[in-house]
């Protein structure tokens, strides 16, 4: 009997709105709109039942389309993180329409709090991508439900994806540390420049590549510079994408001249089913994304939960040993790591149904 493919499938927008929060379970899918300060939001809910909903609240300069789809996917990718980690919370997603580069008016965060203040706990968050944590705290005013006081979760995931890229390069190469281990670390952000300090500090060789050239100026001393494009067809023991998602698609899949897929971006692959079964066949190892950067959900938890921030570091020490897990099962059934991953958080989330 064929298994079950829990990998997210992308609807159609432009299908009816229903079927579409149907496809992969979406429990609730929300619009919000406060004409006075312009706000305009879209909040995918998938599961929850683990525990309340989690998850960002990014702001982007996007189409209404690309924004539901955004929250649709990220809140997916959400309750399996959790799942895999052992969190008891479910997924979530906000996507704040609207120009993140320009300035935000008090009212306009204001209407923000009071939208999320709405759902009553439903929805947990903090902010991401085009939010900031001042703006955060202006949020705060109107909610008790936005957790940002223990600040950036870029390191926290870092440590967890160093962690996983140790574990997978033991796994798949054979060495018990990264000296001389050749790494393409793609965006240099909060994750992946943390990443790459901790790498130096491991004695690998590193490439990086960041659209912002003020960021790879940084590094230029101390690892090899490749542009964008060239990071695809870098040769390289380990390629870690740290940046946006599905950048492995079928333009660059073919382009990949790495033996392991590691990195801090969510939602790497454009076809999750496609696309990790490519891999697989091509003998690449690609740390399943939602498993090796859930250092951060960690984090973020850690405010909510009322724990140290030291809890979250520590639980990263689960990564390597999930990974293990999956990469086992994986060799022994043949399925791509990705598609392992899925079914072990599923099997956690149907166990809590019980």
């Amino acid at each position: 009997m064929k298994k079950q493919n829990f990998c997210y499938v992308e609807p159609k927008i432009k299908t009816n709105l229903f079927e579409i929060q149907q496809i992969n379970g979406h429990e609730k899918l929300i619009f919000g709109e406060d004409k006075k300060s312009g706000l305009k939001i879209v909040l995918a809910i998938h599961n929850t039942t683990l525990g309340p909903s989690t998850g960002g609240t990014r702001m982007a300069f996007v189409s209404e389309e690309t924004a539901v789809e955004e929250a649709l996917r990220l809140s997916y990718a959400m309750t399996f993180k959790c799942a895999i980690i052992d969190e008891p919370f479910g997924g979530s997603k906000a996507v704040v329409i609207g120009d993140p580069s320009m300035p935000k008016s008090k009212e306009f965060l204001h209407a923000l709090g009071d939208f999320i203040e709405s759902l009553g706990g439903a929805f947990l968050t903090g902010v991401d991508m085009g939010l900031s944590l001042e703006d955060a705290k202006i949020i705060g005013e109107r909610t008790k439900y936005i957790f940002n006081s223990k600040g950036c979760s870029g390191v926290t995931t870092a440590h967890g994806v160093l962690k996983g890229i140790k574990e997978t390069v033991r796994y798949k190469l054979g060495r018990d540390n990264l000296k001389n281990t050749s790494i393409a670390v793609q965006g240099l952000g909060n994750v992946g420049g943390t990443l790459v300090d901790l790498l130096l500090a491991e004695e690998a060789k590193i490439l990086v590549s960041d659209i912002d050239p003020s960021k790879t100026k940084k590094y230029s001393k101390v690892a090899t510079v490749v542009s964008n494009d060239q990071i695809y067809s870098a040769e390289c023991d380990v390629f870690a994408p740290c940046a946006v998602g599905e950048i492995i698609n079928n333009k660059t899949i073919k382009k990949l001249r790495c033996k392991i897929i590691a990195g801090g971006a969510n939602n790497q692959l454009k076809d999750e089913t496609k696309h990790a079964e490519k891999l697989h066949k091509m003998g690449i190892l690609h740390a399943p994304d939602f498993v090796i950067n859930a250092g951060g959900v960690c984090h973020g938890m850690c405010e909510v939960k009322g724990v140290d921030i030291s809890h979250a570091m520590e639980k990263t020490d689960l990564i390597p040993c999930i990974l293990r897990e999956i990469y086992d099962r994986s060799k022994k059934t043949n399925i791509p790591p990705l598609h392992v991953a899925y079914e072990i958080a599923y099997e956690k989330i149907q166990t809590k149904k019980k």
